[in-house]
């Protein structure tokens, strides 16, 4: 799977000591949210200040999703690879602005001068974008994971923070139970778990979703909201399939690169400029996907109107059978799933 890079070297964070002054705003801050009208709760655009009644404010005329409108609503920390995809996708795909989403770099200068210059909000400290951030997307790999969650549970806001978890392998319930006891909550704080891929970038996702035990249908729309302005996002039937999300989609465009390199190296040996061929084989993969997903029809139906009888397709075929092509792609699959499973049991014991 696409492994998102981030350095574990986050600004030291220090969980809030029971009692503490930080505490006591955190709940001051939560009855105040509670005493709003309905209007204003906490999955709206909640004002901070003197609001308009709704009857009298004035109708937008802009299309803009509906979790846009707080600025920088939506938080990653982690800004490797997968974070970069996701925040590129989410602007390219209409869901946010750059200056909507923050960021912490890790203290890597390299990284927060690369988020800079796409003008997101670059935040020195994962705190900092909790405290900024509703929305907070965990892009950290499952080792670096555990270490996180307890920094930042001194600022968790269980009623105002929803928790999107890239993390291979790692449970919701995990999270919530990390993040519950690093705050001194009694109340579990909403998770979902989302495995993406980083055609995120280019607005082809792949990607599985699922609910944590306390994440509301609407806490999970808004992640689908979100994830479907970047590509396909399925929900998942039960959490346990997201390692088979990981095998199939997670680390998937690994396999399709390789597979493009092969063809176009094939290519070449046949004569063709490298150019050519590689233009040539990531079209053929593109075509091809693209055709299994708008005609609905099965994989091998498609494959087989291609190979003519006694033709050069059904001979290359043969070529792939024989040198155990899709038995290769099956243990790919499940090699990648079976990896993600260990990689979230590793974490959870750290």
């Amino acid at each position: 799977m696409t492994q998102v890079t981030c350095s574990s070297a986050f600004a030291p964070l220090r969980p809030a000591p029971r009692g503490s002054a930080q505490l006591r705003r955190r709940a001051a801050s939560r009855a105040a949210r509670r005493a709003l009208p309905a209007f204003a709760s906490a999955d709206d655009d909640a004002p901070r200040g003197p609001s308009t009644p709704p009857e009298l404010q004035t109708p937008s005329t802009e299309k803009v999703p509906s979790h846009e409108a707080r600025r920088a609503s939506i938080g990653f920390v982690g800004a490797g690879a997968m974070a970069e995809a996701m925040a590129r996708g989410f602007v390219a795909g209409g869901a946010a602005r750059f200056s909507d989403l923050a960021v912490s770099h890790g203290g890597n200068p390299s990284t927060a001068e690369r988020w800079r210059a796409l003008g997101v909000d670059v935040l020195s400290s994962n705190a900092d974008v909790l405290d900024r951030c509703d929305v907070v997307f965990l892009a950290v790999k499952p080792h670096v994971l555990p270490g996180v969650l307890n920094e930042c549970g001194a600022h968790v806001d269980v009623d105002r923070h929803l928790f999107v978890s890239v993390a291979a392998g790692v449970s919701a319930r995990f999270i919530e139970d990390a993040l519950r006891m690093s705050a001194e909550e009694t109340l579990v704080p909403r998770v979902v778990r989302v495995m993406p891929n980083t055609p995120c970038a280019v607005g082809e996702a792949a990607s599985g979703a699922c609910a944590g035990s306390r994440a509301t249908e609407a806490d999970v729309a808004r992640v689908l909201e979100l994830m479907r302005s970047v590509g396909v996002c399925v929900r998942v039937a039960n959490e346990g399939l997201l390692d088979a999300v990981t095998g199939v989609s997670g680390s998937g465009p690994a396999y399709a690169f390789v597979l493009i390199e092969a063809m176009a190296d094939g290519g070449v040996a046949a004569g063709l400029p490298r150019a050519q061929a590689t233009t040539l084989a990531a079209q053929t993969l593109l075509g091809a996907a693209k055709m299994v997903l708008e005609t609905g029809e099965h994989p091998g139906a498609l494959k087989d109107q291609v190979c003519s009888p006694g033709g050069a397709t059904i001979q290359a075929v043969r070529a792939l059978e024989r040198n155990g092509f899709r038995s290769a792609a099956t243990e790919a699959v499940l090699e990648s799933a079976k990896r993600a499973r260990e990689l979230g049991a590793e974490s959870e014991r750290i």
